[in-house]
């Protein structure tokens, strides 16, 4: 009978090419503190052993048991070990780590994406059992779903157009011998039934199971966004930006990472210009006041865009979490936003554009929005007219029904929603948004309109209380929304942003911003609804 091979779990870093040459030690952080050991002769591997040396530590919480109980315990005093087993094949160096032995080795000579890649590669994709995302909204969410059984990548609700895939667990596809597999970033875990001598033949395998791209049958859509975590992209990415800083390009985009409430801003000032408050964020006050003789990105980090509230408080968000920016080459765009870089595969970049190129801009007209200095204590600052005052001025020039803020409770919601801002005779439903906010505020507009529409068109209770809404502005405005048999033929949802031209509109938008809304356009026009886009610019506000 042949002896049963013992079942390991392994957790396996893979080198990259150019590092092959290195001593297996030039692998680990400097830092560590090691005992190495070299690997038994009689098997004949290139590689060796690394092992932390060990010391005992009390958790945070012993001073507080130890105080309670006056006595020291000796037996709180935990050690942890960790491991690093570095194995070097012709082919390929891969390091196994063993307890806490990933924090053992330096993340700058391993392939980043060798986990997440593999994985997908290896795994069956209808036998997942949670995936790790990181969504692009205003801000970057994270996300982990589990399911309760091996499910397929539909039921985990992925959005192909704004999920970034980070780690992922499921059962392996035929032809593949490891079990129990997970891969997130840089690590590769699996089970796997096998003896000593067999480790170079792994090594290889693993190496083969990175290099293909069978996961493009089933996956490609991770392809579509990629966020860049490896130093080096990053640092050179990083002088991309500071020259274009340099050169006061205007590229840079500098918006808020967050939403925020707009009515309460009265405005925006940065390092270096501080008490030049202005009611947008104007990139142009900040490049125009740097010194670009010392500017380096660590200057970039220290610099401030600071936001003023109608109760005079002041925040501030470090400049470079405010970025936006966008740099092309053959085929990827990089796209810093919200702090982060990420790599956007540029058939994906066509696509979107392709679908925004649909999108029709507005026969309906719309006044400008007024801008005005106010001299408050001696020191004159610009206005901009508010959302709400500038729905009520539109509503009364060009004869619309002003719904802003008129809130209608469903049950498919957490909160109430209102059905539209501004509503004309003919079924057009326009939702308002400033464009001074940057990506965060256009996004929850392009979500606000999609699930308006869509809640009209699938909650009977909404559609009574919007009847009753509507009845209030005007008698007969109800008959736009049938109780019964409510169709979305013939109703038009209208995005209007406020602060940019409808000509430039759509090609001046943030790429993520792009993504909602030709999300909300796909969306809406799938459920029978017309969708438009309008913008306006300012104006001097007229004196009385």
């Amino acid at each position: 009978m042949e002896d049963k091979k013992p079942y390991l779990y392994l957790n396996a870093f893979l080198a990259k090419d150019e590092h092959a040459s290195l001593q297996a030690a030039e692998y680990l952080k400097r830092s560590s503190q090691v005992n190495s050991y070299e690997l038994d002769s009689k098997y004949e591997l290139e590689g060796k052993l690394f092992v932390k040396i060990p010391t005992e530590k009390k958790p945070k919480w012993s001073g507080f048991t130890e105080d309670i109980t006056g006595v020291s315990l000796d037996e709180l005093a935990n050690r942890s070990s960790s491991a690093v087993l570095i194995i070097k094949t012709s082919q390929a160096t891969i390091a196994f780590t063993f307890g806490y032995g990933r924090f053992l080795i330096d993340a700058k000579y391993f392939v980043q994406d060798f986990g997440i890649k593999t994985a997908l590669n290896t795994l069956n994709h209808d036998s997942l059992r949670s995936v790790d995302l990181f969504t692009l909204e205003d801000q970057a969410v994270q996300k982990k779903s589990q399911a309760s059984r091996e499910s397929s990548v539909g039921v985990f609700g992925i959005d192909i157009s704004r999920d970034v895939l980070r780690a992922v667990t499921g059962s392996p596809k035929d032809g593949v011998s490891l079990r129990n597999i997970s891969g997130g970033d840089a690590i590769y875990s699996f089970g796997i039934e096998m003896d000593v001598e067999e480790i170079p033949k792994l090594v290889d395998l693993l190496s083969d199971y990175y290099a293909n791209d069978s996961y493009k049958s089933n996956f490609s859509w991770v392809d579509n966004i990629r966020k860049i975590k490896e130093k080096s992209e990053i640092d050179y990415l990083d002088l991309k930006l500071v020259d274009k800083i340099k050169a006061k390009s205007t590229e840079i985009i500098i918006t808020i990472p967050e939403i925020i409430q707009w009515d309460s801003i009265y405005g925006f000032s940065f390092t270096r210009t501080k008490s030049s408050i202005k009611p947008i964020i104007e990139p142009k006050e900040y490049l125009d006041n740097i010194d670009v003789a010392t500017l380096s990105i660590e200057s970039i980090k220290r610099d401030r865009l600071f936001v003023y509230d109608v109760h005079e408080n002041e925040h501030e968000h470090q400049i470079y979490k405010c970025i936006y920016f966008e740099h092309k080459e053959t085929d990827k765009t990089y796209i810093l936003f919200a702090g982060l870089w990420y790599e956007i595969d540029n058939s994906f970049v066509t696509r979107v554009d392709a679908t925004l190129s649909q999108i029709e801009i507005s026969s309906l007209a719309f006044p400008k929005v007024y801008v005005w200095d106010e001299v408050k204590d001696g020191k004159t600052k610009l206005k901009i007219e508010p959302e709400g005052d500038y729905n009520e001025r539109a509503s009364a020039s060009h004869a619309y029904h002003l719904l802003d803020k008129k809130l209608i409770k469903s049950n498919r919601t957490t909160t109430s929603i209102e059905l539209c801002d501004l509503m004309t005779d003919s079924k057009q439903f326009i939702h308002v948004k400033h464009r001074k906010g940057g990506s965060a505020g256009l996004s929850h507009l392009f979500a606000q309109g999609s699930v308006s529409a869509e809640i009209l068109l699938g909650d009977k209770e909404f559609r009574k209380k919007a009847r009753t809404v509507l009845k209030k502005v005007r008698s007969g405005l109800q008959d736009a929304v049938p109780l019964d048999s409510f169709k979305s033929d013939g109703v038009e949802v209208v995005f209007l942003i406020l602060g940019e031209d409808s000509a430039t509109l759509k090609s001046n938008l943030p790429f993520f911003s792009k993504v909602n809304l030709s999300k909300a356009f796909e969306n809406l026009s799938q459920r029978g609804f017309k969708v438009s886009i309008a913008g306006v610019e300012t104006e001097p506000k007229p004196t009385a």
